[in-house]
């Protein structure tokens, strides 16, 4: 496994970026190109400390991103005959919903891979079918995990491809219009509730994944996912806006920090960008 990039007595934060269903890690990596600046400019302004800094855990100054794409070509006869472009992929083959996914295992062992060929990872971020996918892989990567899955009858074992995978657990998780997966098989996903901070961002206007799918995955997160849930203005979509990122960067900065989000905790773990400081 590569060690974690690093520049003299600092080191790069490495997020693992998973792209939504019928999009590529190229059209995700375009879309989030805003993250990447803020993000950066939050870093160079003030790079992240954390309790555990030594030589080979230096602050975090400067970020690594890597976006990789789904192993299944979508096509129209995906979507009832509707045209789709080129590089349109998925995670695994749409299913009816409460249905074991077509494909799942393949994505799973694509994501392993790249989890032990470019790992370690710091973090996880995803955009819907990826949001979805990141929170399961935030789950594997776990202590205990695998004996969740021991512990439930009639669901799926616990995935080969992670059996013996040498990767640490990740330190946060970020989904943006994420959704349940509420097929039976995979109930040890979500039971016991993920540990890892995780935020759930909603499009207040998104009309494809509905509000309480996006809460369904936030519930099975262990605090409302300790960073809480957060809405934009926008539809089913990656915010862009300065104000909207600012609560993503003061997320993983809260993690780090060891707070997680006090007001998520004390009220009702939602919060509206609008109310967030700049972290930059």
């Amino acid at each position: 496994m590569a060690p974690i990039s690093k520049s003299e007595d600092t080191r790069k934060l490495k997020i693992l970026m998973l792209h939504g269903y019928t999009q590529s890690g190229p059209l995700f990596q375009a879309k989030t190109q805003r993250i990447k600046k803020l993000l950066e400019k939050s870093l160079a302004s003030s790079p992240i400390k954390t309790d555990t800094d030594t030589d080979t855990n230096p602050p975090i100054n400067g970020i690594e991103l890597i976006y990789p794409t789904g192993p299944f070509p979508v096509t129209s006869a995906d979507l009832n005959g509707a045209e789709v472009r080129e590089d349109a992929n998925g995670w695994w083959k749409l299913c009816p919903r409460g249905e074991p996914q077509q494909g799942f295992s393949i994505g799973l062992s694509s994501i392993a891979k790249i989890l032990q060929q470019q790992g370690p990872f710091d973090g996880i971020m995803g955009f819907s079918q990826g949001a979805a996918f990141a929170a399961m892989i935030t789950s594997l990567l776990e202590p205990s995990r695998a004996q969740a899955f021991a512990n439930v009858k009639g669901g799926i074992a616990f995935p080969s491809s992670f059996a013996e995978l040498t990767h640490p657990p990740l330190t946060f998780c970020v989904c943006f219009s994420g959704l349940l997966n509420k097929c039976p098989a995979y109930t040890a996903f979500y039971e016991p509730r993920i540990q890892t901070p995780v935020l759930h961002v909603l499009g207040s206007m998104d009309t494809i994944v509905e509000e309480s799918e996006s809460l369904a995955l936030a519930e099975r997160c262990e605090g409302g996912g300790k960073g809480g849930v957060v809405r934009h203005t926008g539809t089913h979509t990656v915010p862009s806006s300065e104000r909207d990122i600012a609560a993503v960067i003061q997320f993983i900065r809260n993690v780090y920090a060891g707070e997680g989000n006090a007001k998520a905790d004390e009220e009702e773990e939602e919060e509206d960008v609008l109310d967030m400081d700049m972290p930059f």
